[in-house]
């Protein structure tokens, strides 16, 4: 074999291995836990501002598509379940992974990890990290959480992006992608507001020209 066709022969060996051990593991959890939208702060554990003391939760890992970019919920529009790319997701990008976890904690209802979580959304049991053994695409992802079912005037929380690790191992361990940092807990700070449709734009328009005139007569 002359050398030109042995280097030719690693080159190829190389990209087999690489292509066959291309996969993707994500821990995807939190560590200081979840507060209600309107807690005075994010460092009081254990205290009465628990998210799931109040509400259920809808907390999803979501791919952000071959754009790379986050696709947000358009303003004035209430998320969707259903959805062809999965619940309230937008554009091209994915929900690779969901969690249901109801008022006071427990089952996450997401098998086959059947993972279970205390009413601060902190982990107690099941499988937390999320596997896609033949991924090999660069790409991102992201965290969204719901408080309560997605609705007029309900809040949730969306983190930054998280660059994938294609050279997933589950010897060498998972990527961490945790909702919250630092030394605090997370909550959610954006509000869902739906625009009102045209008929009730239309007796908003009309309830202030009535107001008008009673006032150039009064």
């Amino acid at each position: 074999m002359t050398m030109k066709k042995f280097l030719l022969a690693i080159f190829a060996l190389a990209v087999a291995t690489t292509v066959a051990t291309a996969a993707v593991g994500i821990s995807w959890t939190t560590v200081y836990g979840a507060y209600v939208h309107d807690a005075p702060n994010t460092t009081d554990y254990p205290s009465a501002n628990n998210l799931l003391g109040t509400y259920n939760a809808i907390w999803q890992l979501i791919y952000a598509g071959a754009d790379n970019l986050v696709e947000p919920i358009p303003v004035g529009t209430i998320p969707t379940a259903g959805g062809i790319n999965g619940d309230y997701v937008y554009g091209d990008d994915v929900v690779w992974g969901q969690r249901e976890i109801a008022i006071g904690g427990g089952s996450a209802n997401d098998a086959p990890y059947n993972t279970t979580w205390d009413d601060w959304m902190l982990w107690q049991s099941g499988d937390q990290v999320y596997e896609d053994l033949g991924w090999a695409t660069e790409g991102f992802v992201y965290q969204r959480v719901f408080e309560g079912t997605p609705a007029n005037g309900s809040w949730y929380f969306e983190t930054p992006v998280l660059a994938l690790d294609t050279a997933y191992t589950a010897m060498g361990g998972p990527q961490v992608f945790n909702l919250d940092t630092g030394s605090a807990g997370f909550q959610p700070d954006t509000q869902i507001t739906a625009i009102p449709e045209p008929a009730t734009m239309g007796l908003l328009g009309l309830g202030a020209l009535v107001m008008a005139i009673r006032r150039r007569r009064s």
